[in-house]
């Protein structure tokens, strides 16, 4: 899917606007328990720019609107422009071009499940070791063995349902036969992405701005990472599709 300079400019600007509209005047957010956290459609925005216009654009739209996000509607806690913040979302415009161009040469679906599959079962070891060694844990909360079975039994079941989420994503799209995109490699582009960037980076990033555990925001996080990683896939594909629908009948 080719595109022309003034398009990308064009296409990058409206994906800007959209995405500040969408993460920071209608996303879901400030909840009782868990006010770090916010779900909303901007990040998968922000990965459609990536795919379409390349890496640049994606930056620009994630980046800006971090930026212009919180200068066009201030923080309601008073926090302003963070640049780790603004890297994050600048990451996030980059990373899944780059992912996609090295896997897009992957013939076999197969493959892709299986790297998708021990993604997940390394984010859960890594769970599982945080849960029973981590010195930070063991000094901030007394779990014993049933509860932390509980968490681990509930961290497992959101990875395994975000996988069987993703397979019914790619395999609908796929039964479309439509765009040039293929639906398990951004499927795969979703799930590292929201690992890379928003599990584990963005965790760190919101424990050093709101001054909480480290973990308490990463296993927050985890439920969102169960909701993103299919929404994100089903909108970046949806849009891809349309994106392709909307050249072809320009062309006809």
């Amino acid at each position: 899917m080719k595109i022309g300079q003034v398009q990308k400019i064009t296409i990058s600007a409206l994906l800007l606007a959209l995405t500040i509209i969408l993460t920071r005047v209608t996303p879901l957010q400030n909840f009782a328990l868990i006010p770090w956290i916010r779900i909303s459609l901007g990040p998968a925005l922000i990965i459609f720019a990536s795919l379409l216009c390349g890496p640049f654009y994606g930056a620009i739209v994630g980046a800006g609107s971090d930026i212009l996000g919180i200068v066009l509607f201030p923080n309601a806690l008073g926090y302003g422009i963070n640049p780790l913040f603004t890297l994050v979302y600048g990451l996030l415009g980059i990373l899944p071009w780059l992912i996609y161009h090295l896997v897009k040469f992957i013939k076999n679906d197969t493959i892709l499940y299986i790297c998708s599959g021990i993604a997940s079962i390394l984010l859960f070891t890594v769970l599982t070791l945080l849960m029973f060694f981590s010195p930070s844990i063991a000094a901030n909360y007394d779990f014993n063995l049933t509860i932390k079975i509980i968490i681990l039994s509930v961290a497992f079941v959101l990875l395994v349902g975000t996988m069987i989420a993703l397979h019914f994503v790619s395999k609908y799209f796929k039964k479309k036969g439509e765009g040039n995109f293929l639906p398990n490699r951004i499927s795969f582009v979703c799930l590292v992405s929201e690992i890379l960037l928003m599990l584990f980076l963005n965790s760190l990033v919101k424990t050093v701005t709101f001054e909480v555990n480290y973990w308490i925001i990463f296993f927050a996080q985890l439920i969102v990472y169960f909701i993103n990683v299919p929404l994100n896939s089903f909108v970046v594909n949806w849009l891809l599709i349309l994106f392709d629908r909307h050249l072809k009948n320009r062309l006809v």
